[in-house]
């Protein structure tokens, strides 16, 4: 198969391209050219996605968009000559999540802007093209440029007291990026339609399993969310992964289409294991500052004290 992936040298687009090339498949990439390079064996057109001049005039077999925000954008690039079009949105299509619980017939933005209204609105050239949308959930794995799964992870291996957000059995659903990958090209090579939640069935995993994924006798010190909120914590980027339990729909994503459309997901472990692997072998220094305002920070001792300070 003849396959263009828009983006492909960050993170999720990285794991389409390792895939698509252990399948066979013929890849080219389209990126500006400014955070890595394409692998051996794969076409790199240089370019920017406001000008899809350099894709004219040249035919695909099947897309997987993995870089697409602005409607114009998505729309230019779907009319290609393209075959079966699949495009990476994300639950923030949803105007009720993470306020409420949603599923793959939970209504989408219709007008507004921003993020999640500019991704509804790109879904709808997708859709109207019999393309599939992939609406992904928190995605995890080695090479994480937003480092939320390796936040804890590196935290948890430096040992000592480690803070925790909430209550330990939080039910949690996260995707492997390279689980999500996998998934998007079988729908690519199997032109699925439609419309999909691209992350893990509901109560996949808790807080406390997964950062126990990382050391298993971990000194975890839980503390309850009001006080977390009293004390300003700032949730998602202090702690990752916290959100506090009123937003009721973060951790309740219906999937049941997915599901039934061939998404699989392996053990949170094996994930946790390959990215302390990953972080072993200097993976975060090859982290540039794309994205890194969104990357959240490493807490300081006096922070860890202070929180901790709420348990007495």
């Amino acid at each position: 198969m003849r396959l263009l992936i828009l983006g492909g040298t960050v993170f999720l687009g990285r794991h389409v391209v390792d895939a698509a090339l252990a399948r066979g498949h013929e890849v080219t990439i389209f990126t500006r050219g400014r955070h890595g390079t394409a692998p051996h064996g794969v076409e790199h057109v240089i370019g920017d996605r406001a000008d899809v001049t350099p894709l004219q005039g040249r035919a695909w077999d099947a897309a997987i968009d993995t870089s697409g925000y602005d409607p114009a954008q998505v729309d230019a690039s779907s009319a290609l000559d393209i075959g079966h079009y699949v495009f990476v949105s994300s639950c923030n299509a949803y105007p009720d999540w993470p306020d409420k619980p949603v599923d793959e017939d939970s209504p989408t933005w219709e007008d507004g802007e921003g993020y999640g209204p500019d991704k509804a609105a790109a879904e709808r050239f997708v859709l109207a093209r019999g393309g599939a949308v992939v609406r992904a959930g928190l995605i995890v794995g080695p090479h994480d440029n937003i480092f939320r799964l390796p936040w804890w992870v590196r935290r948890v291996r430096e040992g000592g007291a480690v803070p925790a957000p909430g209550r330990p059995d939080r039910p949690l659903q996260i995707i492997d990026a390279r689980d999500l990958a996998s998934w998007m090209l079988d729908l690519a090579e199997l032109r699925i339609a439609g419309a999909f939640n691209g992350t893990a069935p509901i109560g996949q995993t808790t807080m406390e399993e997964l950062l126990r994924a990382a050391d298993p006798d971990a000194d975890l010190r839980w503390i309850p969310e009001d006080k977390l909120e009293e004390a300003g914590v700032e949730p998602w980027m202090e702690f990752p992964l916290w959100l506090p339990e009123r937003f009721e729909g973060t951790w309740h994503i219906g999937t049941e289409k997915a599901q039934a459309a061939g998404l699989r997901t392996r053990p949170v472990g094996e994930t946790v294991a390959d990215i302390a692997t990953w972080l072993e072998n200097g993976g975060e220094a090859e982290l540039d500052e794309w994205r890194s305002e969104h990357r959240p920070g490493k807490m300081s001792p006096e922070r860890e004290a202070a929180l901790s300070r709420l348990l007495c």
